[in-house]
């Protein structure tokens, strides 16, 4: 049986810790108090008299028998529990109370700065991991385009070339996070300046390739212009050059108003960071434009057609309608205000490290890893190198098979002729 003082009756821990180690008469007044409770339940039979354990809960009197229940500390040597939970202790049949308090059940409640440092520790590596695995997929992916040259058109090369940005992407951001600290923050030296502005460089890359991805497929889909006229120079200007000058802007503008803490963060009322998030922005909503032109298009004109081509493009829109999504709410979520509940900016710093750091992955999967051109080829490589070996060992065998009988011949040749 369990019984519970109804309703709980218990000191404040800081009174119960003054109470019970500042003096001697202090622990008296305590058992005094506790002495003055009425019991647990209304009993004539035996009882545990009244008692103060070593942390200062009171344990009234209580029949035999009975394990009672009694909420949890509010404080024990500074650190705060949750006293909606409870402490048990039984009362002997003998008459005394039980040594052991069970407080299994009171947890500790973390102060809102130890929750911060709990969900930025989660988030840290959360990150450190999908970069890991977005930099090892991004890397395979990008050998596979480079040696499965018998795909190599325009539309792979553009793949192989985002591919390529969010490999430095990543790369750059494993140097931030290796070298950057807080006195390196604070000296604001010119090398962490310039490793900030690379990352930047790439971020931004990420963002015009895509839309380079965007622009291919409308000029092939909506425009119904050639692609063998597109020139794979156009592309590198805008996926690489366009976001040189750009940088170089925010660059100046951070050196002559924002010029500290390597240029990470920014000042309030200081909005040079919108030099380079502008335009990303800008791109991203272009290409939200371009896909809604393109699936309008295959939707209504191509839905009967069944070329080889237009399977390609089916299958790129696709990828490219899974992946916008991807890049652009991990972006837009910078600009979201996740409010003041606890519950909200959890779900914010988890969701936005998630997609954040795994978007090298998702573009490795859906451009590379998914694409029906590069799984072909690779296994028409595959298919090769097995009969190149096979070959080999055919050759080999056949190379060794005559030298057995050879042997023989002339050894049964030798006993014919003594006979």
């Amino acid at each position: 049986r369990i019984a519970r003082i109804t309703p709980p009756v218990v000191c404040s821990l800081p009174v119960q810790v003054f109470l019970l180690w500042d003096s001697p008469v202090a622990a008296s007044i305590q058992e005094q108090y506790c002495e003055s409770l009425p019991p647990v339940t209304n009993h004539t039979g035996p009882q545990c008299n009244a008692s103060v354990d070593l942390i200062g809960t009171c344990w009234p009197r209580s029949a035999v028998g009975q394990l009672v229940a009694r909420p949890c500390p509010e404080y024990f040597y500074g650190v705060r529990y949750n006293t909606t939970n409870n402490g048990y202790r039984e009362c002997l049949a003998n008459g005394s109370w039980a040594a052991r308090v069970n407080y299994s059940q009171c947890q500790e409640i973390l102060s809102e700065e130890k929750k911060s440092k709990l969900h930025y520790h989660i988030a840290v590596i959360i990150n450190y991991l999908g970069h890991c695995v977005s930099l090892g997929a991004l890397l395979v992916a990008f050998v596979l385009f480079m040696r499965l040259r018998s795909i190599r058109c325009l539309r792979n090369i553009i793949h192989w070339n985002l591919i390529a940005a969010f490999i430095l992407r990543n790369a750059t951001w494993f140097v931030v996070q290796l070298t950057m600290n807080p006195e390196v923050h604070e000296s604001n030296v010119v090398w962490c300046r310039l490793v900030t502005a690379a990352y930047n460089y790439f971020h931004v890359t990420n963002f015009f390739w895509m839309f380079g991805e965007g622009c291919y497929l409308h000029t092939a889909i909506v425009l119904t212009y050639s692609t063998d006229k597109l020139r794979k120079w156009m592309f590198i200007c805008i996926g690489w050059c366009i976001p040189f000058p750009i940088i170089v802007a925010w660059a100046i503008g951070k050196l002559y108003y924002d010029n500290e803490k390597c240029w990470f963060g920014k000042r309030a009322g200081v909005y040079t960071d919108y030099i380079y998030q502008g335009p990303m922005i800008l791109v991203l909503l272009i290409n939200f434009i371009f896909l809604f032109n393109i699936v309008r298009i295959l939707m209504t004109k191509l839905r009967a057609s069944t070329t080889s081509e237009t399977i390609q493009y089916r299958k790129a829109v696709k990828a490219t309608l899974v992946l916008l999504p991807l890049l652009g709410i991990t972006y837009m979520l910078f600009f979201v205000n996740p409010g003041e509940d606890e519950i909200s900016r959890i779900v914010f710093i988890y969701f936005n490290s998630f997609l954040e750091s795994f978007q090298g992955f998702f573009v490795s999967v859906f451009y590379c890893f998914l694409n029906s051109e590069v799984r072909s080829a690779v296994r028409k490589r595959w298919h090769r190198w097995q009969d190149k070996h096979s070959i080999r060992a055919r050759v080999a065998r056949a190379m060794s098979i005559p030298t057995s009988p050879t042997r023989v011949s002339f050894h049964s040749i030798k006993q014919s002729t003594a006979v």
